[in-house]
């Protein structure tokens, strides 16, 4: 397989961010993993950057090696290709060009590693089992074990286990186009914004209801917590994208909830520190906060430089769908 990458091409590019990409093309190559690996150590791509991948698929192995590798380099997925322009050069903003492509058999895999995952009209995305030819004793255990580490792979990229079922209704010498309104249904294309994933953690001396969610603005999470010495806090984890200043320094702190329904300033008991790729941000909640918090439809957060500011950095707010037996769980625990 071939990687190009591609950054900024001007000052105005640099200026405003993105313009960032990877193309990903051609039959993947046993040992292609090894050769990513190399690929960006060399051209160290920031994350966020999208991969494009226009392959009809080869090495399994290798694919998913490529996959988890976009995946710890947070970057996000699409198909096809997209190409400078360069005889239409500007000062300004060099014009690309996207043009639909093939994502098919092991290729399906790659594109699973991205944090978010794209697609285009006209692209095509094709699934079939992944087996050996010409089978053998010594084949069979190879297929066999080769079928549980995409399990694992794919259960690791969460995926559910539906996908490998569409995979393994097709037999190898054949082929599945797999339509978008699928791919969405089973969870494959997100789009700019992923569903939350909600998940409760206990400690020794405390208990929390966490939800994680990713988008083209950052990875996020929001938590509500319960400690038997410290009541509830409410407490987020803001991907800073380069923003770490502001998001330090913006004076406005809200917690938003029921989309923006609802404000709770704890913009004078916040407390804000960079940890990682995150700000954090916490504030003890009375009983009364943690109620509205329990039983509400969304919350999130919100850092912003005045109450008349339109723009906002923070957590869009985190729907509770599927989450309220959780956070109600904990709020009645808090309050028995």
């Amino acid at each position: 397989m071939n990687f190009e990458y591609s950054d900024p091409q001007t000052e105005k590019e640099e200026f405003f961010g993105g313009f960032f990409h990877i193309s990903a093309f051609g039959r993947i190559e046993p040992g292609d993993q090894e050769k990513f690996r190399d690929f960006l150590n060399r051209t160290a791509p920031p994350p966020r950057t999208m991969v494009y991948i226009n392959s009809s698929g080869g090495d399994v192995e290798a694919a998913m090696g490529i996959g988890r590798l976009i995946r710890q380099s947070w970057f996000s997925t699409s198909i096809g290709t997209y190409l400078l322009q360069p005889q239409r050069q500007s000062n300004l903003i060099v014009p690309r060009e996207h043009t639909s492509g093939r994502c098919i058999s092991s290729a399906t895999l790659m594109y699973l590693g991205g944090r978010l995952r794209f697609y285009s009209a006209g692209s095509e995305f094709g699934v079939h089992q992944f087996s050996f030819q010409n089978p053998t004793a010594e084949s069979i255990y190879r297929s066999q074990r080769l079928s549980a580490s995409i399990a694992t792979y794919i259960a690791e990229m969460g995926i559910p286990a539906a996908f490998l079922e569409l995979s393994a209704g097709t037999s190898g010498d054949q082929l599945s186009l797999v339509s978008e309104a699928q791919l969405k249904e089973l969870g494959v294309i997100t789009g700019g914004i992923t569903e939350p994933i909600w998940g409760v953690e206990i400690q020794q001396n405390a208990m929390w209801v966490r939800a994680e969610r990713d988008s083209l603005w950052g990875h996020g999470k929001v938590i509500l917590i319960y400690a038997a010495t410290d009541g509830f806090t409410f407490a987020a984890f803001v991907e800073s994208m380069g923003r770490e200043n502001d998001l330090m320094s913006y004076p406005l702190v809200e917690i938003v909830v029921n989309g923006e329904d609802r404000r709770i300033n704890i913009s004078d008991r916040c407390i804000r520190a960079p940890v990682g790729i995150y700000t954090t941000l916490m504030s003890k909640l009375s009983n009364d906060e943690a109620h509205v918090l329990a039983h509400s439809d969304s919350f999130g957060i919100q850092i912003r430089s005045s109450a008349q500011s339109g723009i906002f950095l923070g957590i869009a707010a985190v729907s509770t769908a599927g989450a309220e037996e959780k956070l109600q769980g904990l709020y009645k625990l808090g309050t028995a």
